[in-house]
């Protein structure tokens, strides 16, 4: 009995710390890719104009104290992928805050029917990912997410020639 008892008190740790369950970038992508492979559909591509998107937009929220998809003035979220250079045909936006790991996280929002929409939408090709610990409005445990989605307009060349 003592031999189960220590087996479970190593492995509860070694499950808690397990790096693909950490909540980064390429976790959050590399989970929403599990869901759209299951689904048939082709893997979201991690592009560097929209993480730095994501990284203002979440950046603006902080400043300003906010969590919406629309500023307080009336921004959308697409501002930040245009002032990125992204000239996107499609475009859209997922945000999660509390979250300790990126499973949960994903999980979740493959629960809520817009989160789940983006992340399988086959109209989507790119995105980005900005995280930070705590929330934009104050104190709080866990990280709080943002997702940019995105599809360039045709005219923005092929996926070799985007920066």
């Amino acid at each position: 009995m003592k031999r189960l008892i220590l087996a479970v008190l190593i492995a509860v740790p070694l499950f808690a710390s397990d790096a693909s369950n950490e909540i980064t970038p390429a976790n959050v992508v590399a989970l929403m890719n599990e869901y759209r492979a299951d689904a048939g559909l082709p893997p979201l591509r991690i592009d560097a104009r929209i993480t730095r998107a994501a990284e203002d937009r979440m950046r603006d929220m902080e400043e300003t104290g906010y969590w919406s998809h629309e500023s307080p003035t009336g921004m959308s979220p697409f501002t930040w992928l245009a002032a990125r250079d992204y000239t996107f045909e499609a475009a859209a936006e997922n945000l999660a805050s509390g979250f300790e790991t990126a499973r949960f996280l994903v999980a979740s929002w493959m629960e809520s029917h817009g989160h789940r929409d983006n992340i399988m939408s086959a109209e989507y090709e790119d995105c980005g990912v900005a995280i930070i610990d705590g929330a934009t409005t104050g104190r709080a445990t866990g990280k709080s997410i943002v997702v940019l989605f995105g599809r360039p307009r045709d005219d923005e060349g092929p996926p070799a020639e985007r920066p």
